[in-house]
């Protein structure tokens, strides 16, 4: 390799590896906004009823939150714990909590949360779901639980947080 192109390919790498470490940078100060608490709402109960197979169940009573204010944009934050057990079916029986705002599923709800186990014993599932870009004004809040095989959920706790910027 002549010196030219030694010289050439170390100034593509240098370029390259900048352009990375800068776009790292402004990624992590995209993720790492701080917000503002403006309220937090506590739910909690028991259900005490089987949730059908592979269905999005509401478990807890449909809330009204306020993102205060006249502009500006929220965040609302929902913390979610639900027990639930299957005391007969197949294994594999996975399950997922989902946090619906104004009546509408959020992206978190695409993943998993826990496997319900097939000998009765009882697992807390639990996930946090974040909804940002939301206008000022009353919104509504609800967690869904959805079992593939169905299950039996007991007990919830659901902490829905209000955040601005």
């Amino acid at each position: 390799m002549n010196k030219l192109s030694k010289v050439t390919l170390l100034l593509a790498l240098a370029v390259g590896s900048f352009s990375l470490y800068s776009g790292a940078q402004d990624l992590q100060e995209t993720l790492a906004t701080k917000h503002v608490l403006q309220g937090t709402y506590i739910n909690n109960g028991n259900y005490n009823a089987n949730v059908p197979a592979a269905t999005y169940t509401p478990i807890d009573t449909e809330l009204t939150v306020a993102c205060s204010g006249t502009s500006g944009k929220c965040t609302i934050e929902a913390d979610m714990w639900v027990d639930n057990y299957n005391s007969s079916g197949p294994s594999f029986n996975s399950t997922t909590i989902c946090l619906y705002v104004d009546g509408v599923q959020t992206s978190g709800c695409a993943y998993e949360t826990a496997e319900t186990p097939v000998d009765g014993s009882h697992v807390h599932s639990s996930t946090s779901q974040p909804l940002s870009g939301l206008a000022p004004g009353d919104h509504t809040v609800q967690t869904y639980f959805r079992a593939n095989n169905g299950a039996f959920v007991e007990y919830y706790t659901i902490n829905y947080r209000v955040y601005k910027p």
